[in-house]
């Protein structure tokens, strides 16, 4: 599970990049008064989700547990059981 959550911070940067260039393309075509057919729809939906999907990825690369915080969490432990000792 460490080596995919290693993954979500690029997976969810590379899924918001093409998720907000799907919405802006739509959007301009509709501001300049473009129709929307049916591909253009999906296209807009599609753009929506992906930054859904990429926010999530990226709270879930937020929310994991790294090895470093594990470490720094045993590191005092040990110092003072040698201090004990």
């Amino acid at each position: 599970m460490a080596r995919i959550s290693r993954a979500f911070p690029i997976a969810g940067f590379v899924l918001a990049i093409v998720g907000l260039a799907l919405l802006v393309v739509q959007v301009v075509r509709t501001i300049n008064g473009s129709a929307l057919g049916t591909l253009g729809i999906v296209l807009l939906w599609v753009g929506v989700g992906l930054i859904a999907v990429a926010i999530v990825l990226l709270t879930l690369s937020l929310l994991a547990p790294t090895a470093d915080s594990s470490d720094a969490a045993d590191a005092p432990a040990a110092s003072d059981a040698a201090a004990n000792a």
